[in-house]
């Protein structure tokens, strides 16, 4: 098959990204490039591989393809040349040039000013090892990662060392994270003084969850949203409320959203950098057998009242679930792959998050499954490859006009 250069264009465009990793290896004993080993590893994963050894079957079967764009002057390494060369890849270089590529084939989304970034930690279970005659225990790799609303990717994230927890990760990553005109959200763990107040310092703003492991706070907040007071916040004095209703086949669910900036009764409101509103969702389950089933959850937040951002900025949290972790679990396998290797894991992690991102954009123009899609470029991987990369360079907005 004959390949036109434009049709590849964003496909060499990506691997000359790659050529700004450093290589650390001593430069007379380099076989493999490490640019065409990130290239190869991409193709490979767009394609329905997740293991080393599915990678290196991948770059044997293709050999021909791959010569078309790359030397690949020492052949084709083997799945430990793979993981070895990709675990001495500095992590950040290498999202750095994803998020670069990734914001080269999208528009910004303007139907909501502020990007949402959420906070939310993964576990690969398939890399932990229980403590045996010949290996010691060892905790399965535990990520940090940093979801963009307006971007639809993972643009930051830390690998969480073994002695050390979510909480203390969270400072770290918003010191490379530009927060200018973002919401931050995370979890209950991750409340804590020292992240919200790290978020300000970098001009940003808190929308997250409040609960007993911050138990006078909690508690406080919880009278404070009596029935009565919820009565009041309805009837459009105090704050803001908005109501959301969804339908299944099993229930009902309704969702109540509450915010108020009424919080200068919290005696240690100081404490808490930039505190300008509490909130609460009421969740109420309505069964198709009659039952029904209520929850709720309080907020603590630096923004204003406006109960439109604040309902979205809580919505739009479990999108690190639903658009991430999920896909990570079980299109890409992540806790069925065993590298005991923490840092090929964790840069591995890396290209199929930002693999993940291609997919989401060639989805938008075939309309199929992420999983059909991978299946359909392994039985057909230069047709499909190719297909891949036209479209994304038919995004490039370097090259089309930008909406008014």
């Amino acid at each position: 098959m004959e390949i036109k250069e434009i049709e590849i264009s964003k496909l060499k465009e990506l691997k000359e990204k790659s050529k700004i990793l450093k290589d650390e290896r001593q430069k007379g004993k380099v076989v493999y490039k490490i640019w065409d080993i990130v290239v190869v590893v991409i193709l490979a994963v767009l394609a329905d591989c997740n293991e080393w050894e599915e990678i290196e079957d991948y770059a044997k079967e293709q050999k021909d393809f791959l010569k078309k764009f790359l030397k690949l002057t020492g052949g084709i390494p083997s799945a430990k040349t793979y993981e070895r060369v990709i675990s001495l890849i500095d992590c950040q270089e290498l999202n750095k040039i994803f998020v670069d590529f990734v914001k080269s084939i999208q528009f910004m989304d303007n139907k909501f000013f502020k990007d949402i970034l959420s906070f939310d930690g993964k576990v690969d279970k398939g890399s932990s090892r229980k403590k045996g005659y010949i290996v010691e225990e060892t905790k399965p790799l535990n990520v940090l990662n940093v979801y963009s609303d307006k971007l639809q990717m993972c643009i930051e994230q830390e690998m969480i060392e073994e002695k050390t927890n979510e909480i203390t990760s969270i400072p770290e990553v918003i010191k490379r994270l530009n927060l200018k005109n973002v919401i931050c959200t995370w979890d209950a763990l991750n409340t804590q003084k020292e992240n919200v107040k790290a978020v300000r310092a970098k001009g940003g703003d808190y929308c997250v969850a409040l609960k007993a492991n911050q138990p006078n706070f909690y508690k406080d907040v919880e009278d404070y949203f009596d029935e009565d007071r919820l009565m009041i916040i309805e009837s459009g004095y105090e704050g803001g409320y908005q109501l959301t209703r969804e339908k299944n086949h099993e229930a009902v669910i309704t969702y109540e959203y509450y915010q108020t900036e009424k919080v200068n009764w919290y005696a240690e409101k100081e404490l808490w950098d930039g505190l300008k509103s509490i909130g609460l969702v009421k969740k109420t389950i309505e069964k198709s057998d009659g039952t029904k089933v209520e929850e709720k959850r309080y907020y603590i937040s630096s923004l204003l009242l406006n109960i439109n951002v604040f309902s979205y900025a809580i919505r739009t949290h479990w999108n690190v679930e639903n658009k991430l972790h999920w896909h990570m679990d079980f299109t890409f396998k992540c806790d069925a792959n065993t590298t005991m290797n923490k840092k090929a894991l964790y840069n591995l992690q890396i290209i199929k998050k930002f693999c993940l991102t291609i997919l989401n954009e060639v989805k938008k123009i075939q309309n199929r499954s992420l999983k059909r899609i991978r299946k359909s470029i392994s039985r057909n991987v230069e047709k499909e490859t190719v297909e891949i990369f036209k479209i994304l360079h038919n995004f490039d907005t370097s090259t089309i006009s930008k909406p008014r």
